[in-house]
This record gives structure tokens, sequence and C-alpha cells, in this order.
């Protein structure tokens, strides 16, 4: 090797050892991907692809995230709901790299969010006190809707409608519909709308029942504390003869297992049956 070019290597090396590696150059884009206004870019890029791709990212996920929560897209200002999906980006790390999981991960945001909110400056008074419920409502909502239903689930559906008789309903093991989910809030959350901003939780819960119709589409059901005690034994995807559900609910509530109490419970499942949440097993 001639004396210049030895020179010239000697030059080159400080230059090459000062730049930085590629998990460098790539934890510092991500810091300013998800905070442009105080994380550097790195250097030496184009400024103007650079803010292209800047934009791409935050509306890619302020896409997603608006799809998924529609009410509360449409409740909050623009200013509000974009500087919260901004906070999400710059402080949270999700755990998933799947955007139809993206959602989820919000949820948990708001959840730790709310949290940090009351351990260190009180309630936030910045967003609504249903957001959280409102959020988890409209996650459990997506969720049912991307669900399939088992294989003996649509046998069922496909068979006539009525097959669940009254006399199955007592005596044959029954169980929820995988695509059934019981929810309980302090909020009315199923209400909440533009025109409908609760500034108080009422004195009674919000107890909801959330299926799949036999169209696919997601449909909410108010129900009354004794519904929901009776549906709450099924959630677990256990599955009960209707006499002994009826039995354990008396037993709860201390009451006695006459014809008459059997009546009004029977009466109770059929309304339950006609929403087809109901999947009967052999006994």
């Amino acid at each position: 090797m001639s004396h210049s070019a030895l020179e010239t290597t000697r030059s080159l090396a400080p230059s090459l050892a000062e730049q930085p590696s590629l998990a460098e150059h790539q934890r510092t884009m991500g810091l300013h991907l998800r905070d442009p206004d105080n994380a550097p870019a790195p250097e030496n890029l184009d400024a103007r692809r650079l803010g292209i791709y800047r934009e791409l990212v935050f509306n890619n996920i302020e896409s997603q995230l608006s799809a998924a929560f529609p009410v509360i897209n449409s409740i909050l200002s623009t200013q509000t709901w974009q500087a919260l999906v901004r906070e999400f980006l710059r402080d949270y790390r999700a755990q998933t790299p799947y955007f139809t999981q993206l959602s989820a991960e919000f949820v948990d945001f708001l959840a730790n969010r709310a949290l940090d909110k009351l351990s260190n400056k009180g309630l936030d008074k910045s967003l609504p006190a249903f957001m959280l419920e409102l959020a988890h409502y409209e996650r459990v909502e997506l969720d049912i809707f991307m669900m399939d239903k088992t294989e003996d689930e649509i046998s069922a559906a496909s068979q006539d409608k009525e097959e669940i008789s009254n006399i199955d309903l007592l005596n044959k093991p029954l169980r929820l519909t995988s695509t059934t989910q019981l929810l309980a809030y302090a909020y009315p959350v199923h209400k909440v709308s533009p025109d409908f901003l609760p500034e108080h939780a009422p004195a009674q819960p919000t107890l909801l029942l959330l299926f799949q119709d036999d169209e696919q589409e997601v449909r909410f059901f108010e129900l009354q504390p004794l519904a929901y005690q009776v549906l709450s034994k099924l959630s677990d995807g256990q599955a009960i003869k209707g006499l002994t559900l009826l039995g354990s609910i008396a037993k709860d509530i201390k009451l006695e297992v006459s014809e008459t109490f059997l009546q009004q419970g029977l009466a109770l499942l059929a309304q339950l049956n006609a929403l087809n949440v109901f999947v009967s097993t052999q006994s």
C-alpha cells in the first residue's frame, strides 16, 4: 500500500468509528417517531422524507384507533383525541407487533394512565370519568365482532331456532356461546354519544350482555340483576342444567324453589334463549 493510500485510510478511520451502529440509529429513529417535538432525528436524513414517514406512522396508528374506538373519537375534540394518540405513541410500549391488537394495548394504556393520574395528581380532568369503561366496552364489541363461532355453534344455528325447548332449558346442560360476553360497568357506556355524556355514575350499575347475532352483527342486551346473576354462573364456559342453575340462584337469594319461582325462572331462561346465546349440550 502506498504512503498516500495509507494516510487516506487513517484519515477515514475516525469518521467511520464515529458512525452510529444500526441499533443506535434505529433507537434514535424510533424515539423521534414517537416524540418528534423532544427527540431529535438521526443526522443526515432528508427532512422532507423524514416528515412524510413521521406523518405516516402517526396517521396509521391514529386511523387504527379511530376505527376501533369510534364513540370515543366522536365525543372528544380533534385536538384532544390527537393529543391522546400522541401520548399513547410517545409514552406507551406495546407488547404486540399486530395492528389488530393495538386497541387492547390502548385500553391498557388508558388504565395505566388513570392509575398514574390518581396516584400522582388526583383525578384526570382532561378526559370524561367514564372513558376507561367506554374504551373497554368498545374493545369487547370489536373482539366479539372478530370472533368465529365454534363448529357446534354453527351447526346449532343452522337448525331450528326453537330447538332448545322449555323442557330442554330445564333439563339439558346449557352454556353460553363463545361469542357472548357478560359486562358490568358503573356508567351506561352503551348509551354514550356526543349528545349523552354522563357526568356522574348512576346509583345502579349497568349490566350488559354483548353477543353476536345470526348475521354476525354485535348486539347488546341490558340485563336486570337477576338475569345477570343467572348468566354469571355460566360465564366461565361451564355447562349447567337450567333446573340446577335456578336452584343455585334460589339458594343465593335465600328463596324456596317453589312452582312460582320455577315458572318465573323458566320465563327468564326463555327470554335469554330467544337471543340465541345458549348452546344445549348432551346430558
